[in-house]
């Protein structure tokens, strides 16, 4: 993710959250523009999580406040992925990116061995032993 990019995340709970504090942590530059919710659970969210809105992801169809030439990482559950890709799809996105077990794996490694390092500490993985 060289220089500044902007980036949506499809969900807005743990996962998602989690997801949001990787990139943020990883890669300053990455702006994340909003979280993008079912328009069923529009009801169950906060309008805004740490500044960053939440929207139904239907705003996409009447492009409202939401530009779909930046790409949607999904930041559920795999089990979400199927319906939040037909719904984001539908509503014009092209570039959506599945958070898989292993690209989660990945960045939590990542970010553990940044933190770590950065509080003159050694991250090792049982693998690594």
């Amino acid at each position: 993710m060289e220089g500044m990019k902007k980036l949506y995340i499809a969900g807005a709970h743990s996962r998602s959250r989690t997801l949001k504090a990787y990139m943020n942590y990883l890669y300053p530059d990455v702006e994340i523009l909003a979280y993008l919710v079912s328009e069923e659970l529009q009801d169950e969210n906060p309008d805004f999580i740490d500044g960053i809105p939440v929207f139904p992801i239907a705003y996409g169809k009447t492009g409202r406040a939401i530009d779909k030439d930046f790409p949607v990482y999904l930041g559920t559950r795999g089990t979400n992925h199927p319906k939040l890709r037909k719904e984001l799809a539908a509503a014009g996105f092209s570039e959506i990116i599945p958070v898989t077990v292993d690209m989660d794996i990945e960045l939590r490694n990542a970010y553990m061995r940044r933190w770590y390092r950065e509080h003159g500490r050694e991250f090792l993985l049982i693998d690594d032993l």
